[in-house]
């Protein structure tokens, strides 16, 4: 299964779990049998960055609850929808999906994905934290020179993941030392306030989780 597939797999969870009666701690998404790269789809909701998937012409200055997005062009965009391509590992580019994952390691603790065009925090604190905590220690985060970090969308953070790879599932080339272990997506689980959307960097799934569990954090930009 392509990365592709995943997006939209936890993303269309997100849609009809919420329509269920049962929604609870421990849900594990269903990535099977739904096909796409780089679609857009809505995953429920980001804290701190809502809004409907609305663009500016630049990121010269984003409107509240909307990010930079930096694939070309550059814009003002909501987190909650993947506007990009998604990346996929060479196991799948292999098998006939596009868009194979590429890194630039710019060597001040941060890595920028060429597909997506994202920057992300390349070590990650040891420390675990509750939902609302990881959501507010990124903004806290000043790295190479930038301190508008966030917690990445559950949308952004699968876009790391490497189906090619377990324990753990990301590229270990850039991202080394990497806990095989769940960190925190700052999706809500559709519908709830309650429970929110990790993905699990052992075997690359992603599920939701009470917001009193505990999880790791991986910021981005």
């Amino acid at each position: 299964m392509n990365r592709g597939t995943l997006a939209l797999a936890i993303a269309f969870s997100a849609g009809l779990l919420a329509c269920s009666s049962g929604a609870g701690n421990d849900g594990t998404s269903n990535p099977g049998g739904l096909g796409g790269t780089g679609a857009v789809v809505d995953t429920g909701g980001v804290v701190g960055a809502g809004g409907g998937g609305s663009q500016a012409t630049s990121c010269d200055t984003c409107s509240a609850g909307l990010v930079c997005e930096r694939y070309p062009p550059a814009v003002c965009a909501d987190p909650n929808w993947a506007e990009w391509p998604v990346p996929n590992s060479q196991v799948d580019v292999i098998t006939g999906a596009p868009n194979l994952e590429s890194y630039t390691d710019n060597g001040d603790g941060t890595v920028t994905d060429n597909v997506t065009g994202l920057m992300w925090q390349q070590a990650v604190p040891a420390t675990k934290y509750i939902w609302a905590d990881a959501v507010a220690y990124c903004p806290t985060l000043t790295l190479a020179g930038h301190s508008e970090w966030r917690l990445p969308s559950v949308i952004e953070l699968s876009s790391i993941v490497d189906l090619g790879q377990s324990y753990p599932s990301i590229n270990p080339t850039y991202f080394p030392s990497t806990p095989s272990d769940s960190f925190w997506s700052a999706s809500p689980f559709a519908g709830s306030w309650s429970d929110a959307w990790l993905v699990h960097f052992d075997d690359g799934y992603s599920s939701f989780f009470g917001v009193s569990s505990v999880g790791l954090v991986r910021c981005v930009r």
